[in-house]
């Protein structure tokens, strides 16, 4: 991860302003409607090991039931302990048991297997292959990852016009994001033995789009 990148998201972005400006600009929404369909796609009988990558502050459940995630056994993962803090605090509200990392997917220390990986706005933020590499150790069979696509034209993650409150003004001006072509991330999880199963996108606001993309393992 770019040092100011790391800086940023370990100190300088609060949690609740991550918070406000991910509402604000419709990304909540759409990634947990996004979240919920993919994990509705998995539901069966068999409890399943779930991992969210870079959870954050765990948004996902002010917007869909808690119901989504009865089938598993869930570990969510950040670099930031505050957000993990808010996390820990919308599971307990819901009733949902938890396992909460502290961790740096790029350098992991999250061990064992995991059927099913769910990556969200995260691999912008890092260096995307080693990302990817860490979470294909864990070996899982599935993986749901979420990135953003701009409009033609705007090269930045947060556009210029964007009202920002106190924190992310601070990170817009320090920090610079990276997007991802989806036929690269594509063709880079093919060499590492996954197949796209499915994918679907969801406006948000500034012209941009959510884009969810399915893998199996073949």
């Amino acid at each position: 991860m770019d040092e100011a990148l790391r800086h940023a998201w370990t100190q300088i972005v609060t949690a609740a302003d991550l918070d406000e400006h991910m509402q604000r600009v419709g990304q909540a929404t759409a990634n947990a409607e996004l979240l919920r369909t993919m994990l509705d796609a998995n539901t069966g009988d068999k409890v399943s090991e779930l991992l969210i990558v870079g959870a954050g502050t765990a948004q996902f459940l002010d917007y869909i039931s808690a119901d989504c995630f009865a089938p598993y056994r869930l570990t969510i993962s950040d670099i930031n302990p505050e957000f993990s803090r808010r996390a820990k605090q919308r599971f307990d509200r819901v009733g949902l048991a938890v396992r909460l990392v502290v961790d740096d997917i790029e350098d992991t220390h999250l061990s064992g297997s995991y059927d099913i990986a769910v990556i969200i706005l995260v691999l912008e933020h890092i260096d995307w292959r080693q990302g990817l590499r860490s979470v294909h150790r864990l070996a899982p069979r599935q993986l749901h990852i979420v990135i953003q696509r701009n409009p033609e034209g705007l090269t930045e993650a947060i556009a210029p016009q964007r009202e920002l409150n106190a924190s992310m003004t601070v990170f817009a001006a320090s920090a610079r994001p990276a997007l991802l072509s989806p036929d690269e991330l594509i063709e880079f999880l093919r060499t590492l033995g996954y197949r796209l199963t499915w994918q679907q996108a969801r406006p948000v606001a500034d012209g941009k789009t959510m884009l969810g993309l399915s893998f199996n393992r073949d």
